[in-house]
């Protein structure tokens, strides 16, 4: 829990990570347990006023043999007042090496990989860090104090492949190929002079990636091969799904994503990117095609690859620049139009939903 400008925000912890940790201006209010920014004086109502923003980062979790159980940080969500926080992951698997701090999605959702070691960071930002502040006139429009960080860019996920065994993200899978030169990995291999052609006779088939850790794709992209006599290998009426529970990539229960139909391909190397709308995360992504683009005897893909969104953090920005000249209303004119509000003006600009 988090107790921040005098607003309540509770949050219920689905791991389990302790109290101890390390604060950079954050503490643990020793009445309440809460998470709290360290205060530093108190305004005229006699309310706290905090430092502007502090973290607290928890101890690193050994996750053991349950690092696969876990998807969520937190259970529940309420948060109240104009304050806010981020709470962020970052996981290893030898605790050494650490990946990037990745913020969680707004449904407490973990977005870090699945690895054994866990670190968390919370980052908050008090509501109010001053008994008088400055609002702008476009605030009640576009609000100038409401701030969205890329935490994290979106891209094509699909590690670049050497073997079906070379990855520790995943692994390749298909409905069968023709042999070790046309391999699954051979679409993942981020080459074009290479490809996966399926096995004599069939002109029908599948061909995916099974993550480790379950991806929300919003695009994937089929690629061409760079050999002109290999174009007409091309899926041209396909579905793309996602699984859950699949082991190998054939078995288990697969659910259509998107569906595609008529797709002619004419020129060797050429990329097709095809988004669609997915609100799920799956372990397990392959195109089913029914028909290809003319070859009697073979289907194949050059490269295939899935997209990934990037993850955003909100925050409130403050302008304390109070040198600067401010006009005394709303107007038109100077090259502010910002005034002084006090808390209780702001408190009430914030009842009727300006934020």
């Amino acid at each position: 829990m988090a107790l921040i400008g005098g607003n309540t925000e509770k949050k219920e912890i689905g791991l389990s990570i302790g109290v101890s940790g390390t604060h950079d201006k954050t503490k643990i209010n020793k009445d309440t347990g809460f998470l709290e920014l360290v205060d530093i004086d108190v305004d005229g109502d006699g309310r706290p006023i905090y430092v502007e923003q502090g973290s607290w980062t928890s101890d690193v979790i050994d996750l053991g043999d349950i690092f696969q159980d876990f998807e969520k940080v937190f259970s529940d969500s309420t948060v109240n007042g104009a304050s806010s926080f981020t709470v962020l992951t970052r996981v290893s698997s030898n605790n050494y090496d650490w990946s990037d701090w990745v913020a969680i999605a707004e449904d407490g959702t973990i977005q870090s990989e699945t690895k054994q070691y866990i670190q968390m960071r919370i980052d908050l930002l008090a509501g109010f860090v001053s008994d008088v502040f400055l609002i702008a006139k476009s605030d009640f429009n576009i609000n100038e104090f409401l701030e969205e960080n890329e935490v994290k860019a979106g891209s094509y996920i699909v590690p670049k492949l050497t073997s079906n065994t070379s990855s520790t993200e995943g692994f390749p899978f298909s409905s069968g190929f023709f042999s070790a030169s046309y391999s699954n990995w051979h679409a993942f291999d981020k080459s074009t002079a290479t490809y996966f052609c399926t096995i004599a006779g069939q002109t029908s088939g599948s061909l995916g990636f099974n993550f480790n850790s379950k991806k929300r794709i919003t695009k994937y992209k089929l690629t061409s091969p760079s050999a002109s006599g290999q174009i007409n290998y091309m899926p041209k009426n396909w579905a793309l799904q996602g699984s859950n529970d699949t082991t190998d990539g054939v078995n288990g229960n697969w659910k259509d994503l998107d569906k595609q139909t008529n797709q002619i391909w004419t020129t060797v190397s050429t990329e097709k990117v095809y988004v669609l709308s997915n609100k799920t995360k799956y372990h397990a992504y392959r195109i089913k095609w029914s028909e290809n683009n003319g070859n009697v005897t073979y289907s194949g893909i050059g490269e295939l690859d899935f997209y990934e969104d990037g993850t955003t953090s909100l925050k409130l920005k403050r302008d304390y620049s109070y040198d600067m000249k401010m006009d005394i209303k709303w107007s038109d004119e100077g090259s502010l139009h910002r005034m002084k509000i006090t808390r209780n003006q702001w408190q009430r600009i914030d009842r009727i939903e300006v934020l």
